[in-house]
């Protein structure tokens, strides 16, 4: 079995950026791609080696160039390499391309997860014999972050809707799309003991947070309790709720 030099790592390397750098001068996608500031380009052998990187690789691991360079990705990237290496693995093992693989990792160099996008495919010499594949990569982690704030907002707003239509129903045909008068039937629903008295309190000009301490209970519970009685009362503004609370002498005017 012939064992390579430390030598040989670094002539594949030259040889490697000579013949990038040749394909650059008549491929302007490539050289965009090797000089790019936002998408990553690397180049590793079958024992997950770098033989090449680009400055935009580099920058979103936090690992200069020329620490890549001759070193495994699992002394580089550490435990997070196990995410990046699977790519190259499956093209090494198949021998085509892998495209949009998607994975989250925590790198060395961060304290929280970050999320990738990958395509990884194969390099062949002239004996068609695989020995290196590369892959381009795209930090997704800040969209990824948008999309989980999203989806929380959705939830919360949700939830909130859930608890202010509680207890209601509707009628069918408002189900049906037909237009409904909110002025149908009494005008006053009736009242919890507990709504009475935060109806109280807020009639007396209580703000939320007074309330709530009055009460012994969270402002987020209060602002469920105003929300759901001026949708039980129909009433839009605290004014029109002041004046229910004197007609209804639950406050003396």
């Amino acid at each position: 079995m012939t064992r390579r030099t430390p030598e040989e790592p670094r002539k594949s390397r030259h040889r490697l950026e000579a013949l990038t750098h040749e394909q650059e001068l008549g491929n302007p996608l490539l050289a965009a791609i090797a000089h790019s500031g936002t998408i990553g380009f690397a180049v590793c052998d079958q024992r997950f080696r770098f033989h090449l990187v680009n400055e935009a690789w580099a920058l979103m691991h936090g690992v200069a160039r020329e620490a890549h360079l001759g070193a495994t990705m699992r002394a580089v990237l550490g435990p997070a390499a196990k995410k990046f290496e699977l790519a190259f693995g499956r093209v090494f093992s198949s021998g085509k391309p892998l495209w949009d693989y998607e994975f989250c990792a925590r790198l060395p160099t961060r304290t929280e997860d970050g999320y990738w996008i990958t395509c990884c495919f194969p390099i062949r010499n002239a004996a068609e014999r695989l020995k290196l594949a590369a892959a381009v990569i795209l930090e997704i982690t800040q969209l990824r972050k948008l999309e989980i704030s999203f989806h929380k907002l959705l939830t919360d707003s949700a939830r909130l809707l859930e608890a202010l239509f509680a207890g209601h129903q509707f009628p069918s045909e408002a189900v049906a799309g037909q237009r409904v008068s909110l002025q149908k039937g009494p005008r006053m629903g009736k009242v919890s003991p507990r709504e009475g008295e935060v109806i109280k309190l807020l009639a007396q000009s209580k703000s939320n947070k007074e309330t709530a301490a009055a009460l012994g209970i969270s402002v987020r519970t209060i602002e469920t309790y105003r929300a759901r009685i001026m949708l039980k009362l129909r009433v839009h503004s605290l004014s029109e709720l002041v004046h229910y609370a004197i007609r209804n002498r639950i406050v003396e005017p």
